[in-house]
């Protein structure tokens, strides 16, 4: 009997095992089918011909699901776009304010009700309503009343060099080297009444937390109350904090930070790059980071939302995903700290959470579905002003990517 026994357990076992196999060969085969039909789909796309070079990464809460690049990073079509080539990512950069923020309110240094000015060495407010604070709160949601002016903004570019060569263009607001100045004397400069570049028209007039204005100047001021408040420049802070928790070892907001060979050039056409430049106003647009290094960041950002997070406690996580609604004249959207929510991206609908940024010869996108648990990222280096054919490769890009993601989420690959 002891003997029929075994026979049978050792049989289930080897049943068991089989089916395993035969399981995870099946899943493997899947995933080789969709991965291969959305590489070959991202390379119809790009075979439009009107981006230089892209990458894109596809992510679960357990890490990287695809990654790929497309293209090229120079003028010349020597050196490939990788998933690991990095460059400027706009606008998502933002995204690292509100863990940053929420991670300085954790640790004693600030709390998000505060006003502004209990950590500034001078004052801001809004003339139109003196006795109204702006608190750090209406700086995360884009309430704050400060407006981005283009007469302002712009002197936030600066250029790397002065001289260029003819394939070099160069916008008319971007600033010579020489107008660099440090991030608080551009606060100072454009937000206190003694500023040389103030204007009462950089205040709205509707009170502060009332009204939702999507601004550069106030998220980068954000920045500056991080640093006032823990006594740690910016970029330090989410070195410690960001980064390296996540292994980011690629990522950084200045030359100094990265590997400069692995940067690619950003460009206007196939026939002009655009000069190099940084922003003064960094935190809001100037993050330096590769599809695969983001893509770490991206699936912190999904495991926070289901309360698994590693770099913020859950009931900030919880903080950084609450929806707020605030009247705004484009669209009645909902948003959350330096987080936005969709239920469209790019003629695509479905539900997202994330963020996108645009400056010159970037675009950029990175967003999950809280309901399938899955996020993208897509980074280009080419402008969308152009050339007519930039958007439609875009949009056919993230489509292909979204098709992707239906796939695994039916359960057809394993992630």
């Amino acid at each position: 009997m002891k003997k029929l026994f075994l026979i049978i357990f050792l049989f289930t076992i080897i049943f068991s095992c089989k089916q395993k196999n035969e399981t995870k060969n099946t899943t493997e085969k899947n995933n080789t089918a969709i991965n291969d039909t959305l590489t070959n789909n991202l390379q119809l796309a790009y075979d439009k011909d009107a981006i230089i070079g892209f990458s894109v990464s596809v992510v679960g809460e357990n890490g990287l699901i695809y990654d790929k690049g497309f293209g090229f990073t120079d003028i010349e079509g020597h050196n490939s776009y990788k998933s690991s080539t990095i460059q400027n990512i706009a606008s998502i950069s933002k995204t690292l304010l509100g863990i940053s923020i929420l991670k300085a309110q954790e640790l004693g240094k600030l709390n998000i009700n505060d006003p502004i000015n209990k950590y500034l060495p001078f004052e801001i407010i809004n003339p139109n309503y003196p006795e109204n604070p702006i608190l750090i709160k209406h700086l995360a949601y884009h309430t704050s009343s400060i407006i981005d002016l283009d007469e302002i903004y712009g002197k936030s570019y600066v250029l790397e060099k002065s001289e260029h060569a003819d394939n070099e263009g160069v916008f008319d607001y971007f600033n010579k080297p020489e107008t660099k100045i440090s991030l608080l004397e551009f606060i100072q400069n454009s937000l206190t009444e003694n500023g040389k570049w103030y204007t009462k028209d950089t205040f709205s007039d509707t009170k502060p937390g009332e009204h939702r204005e999507y601004s550069n100047i106030a998220a980068a001021l954000c920045a500056q109350i991080i640093e006032s408040a823990t006594g740690q420049n910016y970029q330090s802070f989410t070195k410690d904090n960001i980064l390296n928790p996540l292994n980011m070892l690629a990522s950084g907001w200045s030359s100094e930070d990265i590997d400069i060979a692995k940067r690619s050039k950003l460009f206007a056409n196939k026939e002009m790059m655009i000069a190099d430049y940084s922003l003064i106003t960094y935190a809001d647009g100037g993050f330096i980071t590769s599809s695969e290094d983001l893509g770490l960041f991206l699936s912190e950002l999904i495991k926070g939302y289901k309360g698994k997070g590693v770099l913020l406690k859950k009931d900030s996580y919880d903080k950084l995903f609450e929806k707020q609604k605030f009247s705004r004249e484009e669209t009645d959207g909902e948003f959350g700290i330096f987080m936005e929510f969709r239920d469209e991206f790019l003629g695509v609908k479905e539900e997202l959470i994330g963020h996108n940024g645009s400056d010159p010869g970037v675009m950029t996108a990175m967003y999950f579905n809280p309901k399938t648990e899955i996020g993208k990222i897509l980074i280009v280096n080419t402008d969308t002003n152009f050339t007519d054919n930039v958007w439609p490769e875009i949009q056919s890009i993230w489509k292909s990517l979204n098709d992707y993601e239906t796939e695994l989420s039916n359960g057809k690959a394993s992630r």
